[in-house]
């Protein structure tokens, strides 16, 4: 205990003697973790022997950390540049594994320790390699350190285009595994909240699959997928140990524009309103930037681009906003989406804000990304919204009242979308319309065979859709089905019919007139519709229960 009651004492004195012979007073480090947040000696330029310790200080500058320098006196500085920070650490300290944790840099640097380098990021030119994301946590090697006497950390950083320096959060001095287990720990949230976001894009690319006039659950998905790229692109140990801190870099700023590129769709999808036009323009930009970003060559051209992407990612918050509080008294979901998607802008807000300089990074759970821990919340209620609104649009929109089959209005409107997409993927398409009849016992004429389509309905296959077109007739959409192919399908719709339980077999007959979608032939469903009517009649016409195409 007398022992332990001298160290103070002991550093005391040692932080006298320093400060007699040097112009900054020395950091006392005596209990850990330890902050080296404060005024530190800067110099811009490059000299391999401003690695060297103990240097004289005539020439150099002080500077705070963390932050940027161009916000401290050298505004228009790109290239190299020196830190030094004078600091005893307590002799008790002697024999441990301590580590140093510089927070992000900007961009590349490698780090001294009295004049022994003890780790890099990055790399400095001609072979440059962008290593702003990459967090730096490094060893101190037990023979480097002097405990109870004079150190001196020096941090080499290069810096080609946007913020230089120590960009933060505070450098910290501690124990090397308690700095590795608060990575791996932040690497584990990364991961967690990117499976979430990732299985939640699958759902909703197979609920689009089911119902494919519904674009919002494409939207949903590419935009998550975009969102969970952009945290992975953050984590220590992820993509850039494949791709690299440059390329990394590029995919950050591909995936901030590309998620915003999608995303307007789906709150104007669900409050059933379209994009304008101004809106689908600038979409389509940030959708050029995205692919700019991850080809063009020089990486310092390619800053504006994130500029341009977080100014539209702000844009995009308040515009959703503003569209689901239009939905608050019509839908029961829009109250929590809204809040969610509320605190998602803040913390989107807080992060550009950081990312620009504006404010000081700061240290969070999973990091220093804000929107990490706001994105769970958020993506979770816009995906069961729209999953809510997917059941209502599969099961709970007005159906025939005999058939519980789509309404021919709603038939129309999905034949439509279905036009679209085949129109811009160039997949075949075809519409049969089959008048199913049993003969009555007298045989003096037919009646509606409605007992015969749940038959059919366990025949179809999941992308098809069945509806009432009216009286006897039914309308069928065959995505993704040529002509030979619908052949077929009707044929088995027509055995189906045949054997179904509650009619007798034999007696059922199904008359059908199918028409292919054809490209610069048919601008509308509506024109498709009338080929596949004409079809049907000239079935009727030839004694029914057979198929007749359209010409």
């Amino acid at each position: 205990m007398r022992a332990r009651a001298l160290v103070p004492a002991a550093l005391i004195v040692a932080v006298a003697g320093v400060a007699a012979a040097q112009d900054t007073a020395p950091l006392v480090v005596d209990h850990l973790p330890a902050s080296l947040a404060g005024e530190w000696l800067f110099r811009i330029g490059h000299d391999p022997t401003f690695a060297s310790p103990f240097r004289e200080q005539r020439n150099w500058q002080r500077i705070r950390v963390p932050g940027t320098w161009e916000q401290q006196g050298w505004p228009n500085h790109d290239g190299h540049a020196w830190y030094r920070l004078p600091l005893v650490i307590s002799s008790e300290l002697a024999g441990q594994d301590l580590g140093l944790d510089l927070g992000q840099v900007g961009d590349v640097d490698e780090t001294f320790l009295n004049g022994r380098r003890i780790g890099s990021t990055g790399s400095f030119p001609p072979d440059f390699d962008k290593a702003t994301l990459g967090r730096r946590f490094y060893l101190i090697p037990r023979e480097v350190l002097r405990p109870g006497q004079l150190n001196e950390l020096s941090v080499h950083v290069f810096n080609d285009a946007r913020f230089g320096g120590l960009l933060g959060p505070t450098p910290t001095l501690d124990y090397y595994q308690t700095i590795l287990s608060h990575e791996v720990l932040r690497d584990l949230g990364i991961y967690t909240v990117t499976t979430l976001l990732f299985t939640l894009a699958m759902l909703h690319v197979l609920l689009f699959t089911r119902q494919r006039d519904l674009f919002e659950h494409l939207a949903f998905a590419g935009s998550m997928t975009a969102l969970g790229v952009f945290f992975l692109a953050h984590a220590t140990w992820g993509p850039r140990l494949l791709l690299g801190y440059g390329f990394t870099y590029r995919l950050v700023i591909a995936a901030v524009m590309a998620g915003v590129a999608l995303f307007p769709a789906v709150p104007f999808r669900l409050a059933r309103r379209s994009q304008p036009a101004a809106l689908l323009g600038a979409e389509t930009l940030l959708a050029l930037g995205a692919a700019f970003a991850l080809v063009w060559r020089n990486e310092a051209d390619i800053q504006m681009w994130l500029y341009v992407g977080e100014a539209a990612l702000l844009i995009a918050a308040a515009l959703t906003l503003q569209i689901e509080a239009t939905l608050l008294r019509r839908r029961p979901w829009a109250l929590a989406v809204l809040l969610t998607t509320a605190l998602f802008t803040a913390g989107i807000a807080f992060d550009v804000l950081v990312d620009i300089g504006v404010l000081q990074r700061v240290r969070v759970f999973g990091g220093e990304l804000f929107t990490l821990l706001l994105a769970v919340p958020f993506a979770l209620c816009l995906s069961i919204a729209l999953s809510l609104t997917w059941i209502e649009r599969r099961w709970g929109e007005p159906l025939d009242a005999a058939t519980a089959l789509m309404s021919r209005e709603r038939f129309t409107d999905r034949l439509g979308a279905e036009l679209l997409r085949a129109r811009r993927s160039g997949s075949p398409l075809a519409v049969a319309l089959l008048r199913l009849t049993v003969a009555e016992a007298s045989g003096e004429r037919d009646q509606p065979a409605v007992e015969a389509v749940a038959s059919l309905r366990r025949a179809l296959r999941q992308i098809d859709l069945l509806a009432r077109y009216d009286g006897e007739t039914f309308a069928l959409l065959l995505a993704e089905t040529d002509e030979r192919a619908a052949m077929t399908i009707i044929e088995r719709l027509r055995r189906a019919a045949g054997q179904s339980v509650s009619v007798q077999p034999g007696r059922a007959r199904t008359t059908a007139g199918l028409a292919q979608y054809r490209p610069g032939r048919h601008l509308s469903a509506e024109e498709l519709l009338r080929e596949a009517e004409a079809a049907l009649y000239a079935a009727v016409s030839e004694g029914g229960d057979c198929t007749a195409t359209a010409p």
